[in-house]
């Protein structure tokens, strides 16, 4: 590689989800003249994400790689031959996108609860940022030998670092009640405990603001195999419109960070958001009631083994309150904010354990990572 060339770096921004893990990234490598850097997203997902994503993309004023066909995207990445090929899972054909001179690298999505954290791991995959050394012991335990770069949660730099969120501004967009402490509530698509609250959440959340963050796979699928993703998107649009208190944020609202900072509670189930609220050393109240499928009620077992991991599932307990039953939350919600400080020695060990620094600067951890591999 000629040392006067700008290292050039692809960011495959497979699901709109995936961009908050690496906007710290990017937004660090696009002042840095040492790199070029490349967007681009996917053709396989519905039509209206692909729309959406490259609009997101587009406002970066970075090169953007946008083709009609998955067939073609991929033929025109790998004709620009780059050095790095940055991607947020790695379940799809990454060999038709890379030449064999191509370092590509893995920024997972998530940090949650479930198998698909070890076992999403492409043969083709060089090198894994990961978040902390728990997960570290976690990848190699389950056979990963993948090189991996302890950096920190890149997706939690902007909380710490010198990069300024505009909490008022955020508020006052919202139409928050400046009175009343908010919930952020922000359920997974599955399982998601949202059908088993329905419109009650409206009645149990009416002293407090709501802002309701749902996956964004709940606005762009009607379903996930048997999970019927139109009846949960349906009824967050009926909550919201029946509770003045309730704020629905659209996809364009793809990050969830900034809304971190304005809130006082986190409310979700088996998902990364725990791990990303306690960062800030704020009460998280996990539902343990959610609808399951016949075959997951039934075998409960089959749960963990596709979509949750047992330890890490209970080890939540140590440092989360826990809400049993829907009719619970209005006093599990008091407790949580009242008597956060009595979780606050669990949580400092789990952000020990699953986060490593942060100081904001785990995106400079992964441009030194890449920097030393490529040299």
């Amino acid at each position: 590689m000629s040392t006067s060339a700008p290292i050039k770096i692809v960011f495959d921004v497979y699901h709109l989800y995936h961009l908050p893990q690496f906007d710290p990234v990017i937004d660090l490598l696009k002042h840095d003249n040492r790199f070029k850097i490349i967007l681009s997203t996917s053709c396989k997902i519905k039509p209206e994400e692909k729309l959406l994503t490259e609009k997101i993309l587009s406002r970066t004023g970075l090169q953007v790689v946008s083709e009609k066909d998955e067939k073609k995207r991929a033929t025109s990445i790998k004709r620009l031959n780059p050095d790095i090929f940055i991607c947020g899972w790695s379940r799809y054909d990454i060999d038709n996108f890379v030449t064999n001179r191509t370092l590509v690298g893995m920024i997972y999505h998530g940090i949650g609860v479930k198998p698909s954290y070890w076992r999403d791991n492409h043969e083709r995959l060089d090198l894994r940022f990961v978040e902390g050394p728990y997960r570290m012991e976690q990848l190699r335990s389950h056979g990963i030998e993948t090189d991996l770069a302890l950096t920190g949660f890149i997706k939690l730099d902007p909380l710490f670092s010198d990069t300024t969120i505009d909490n008022h501004s955020i508020k006052r967009e919202l139409g928050l009640d400046k009175n009343k402490k908010t919930i952020l509530f922000a359920p997974t698509f599955y399982p998601s405990s949202i059908e088993q609250i329905g419109l009650r959440l409206g009645q149990f959340t009416k002293d407090y603001n709501v802002i309701l963050k749902p996956h964004l796979w709940t606005y762009f699928m009607d379903k996930f195999g048997e999970v019927d993703l139109k009846s949960q998107r349906n009824l967050f649009y009926e909550l919201t419109n029946k509770y003045d208190h309730i704020k629905l944020l659209a996809p364009e609202y793809y990050n969830i960070i900034p809304f971190y900072q304005i809130s006082d509670l986190l409310l979700t189930e088996a998902s990364s958001t725990i791990y990303e609220m306690i960062a800030l050393e704020k009460p998280v109240i996990v539902n343990r009631f959610f609808k399951l499928k016949l075959s997951h009620w039934l075998f409960r077992y089959r749960l963990y083994q596709k979509r949750l991991n047992r330890e890490m599932n209970q080890d939540i307990a140590n440092f989360c309150f826990e809400a049993k039953r829907p009719k619970d939350l209005p006093e599990i919600i008091e407790t949580a904010l009242k008597n956060n400080h009595t979780q606050l020695d669990a949580v400092k060990q789990y952000q020990r354990k699953m986060l490593y620094k942060l100081d904001g600067k785990a995106a400079e951890r992964a441009r030194d990572a890449i920097l030393s591999r490529i040299s």
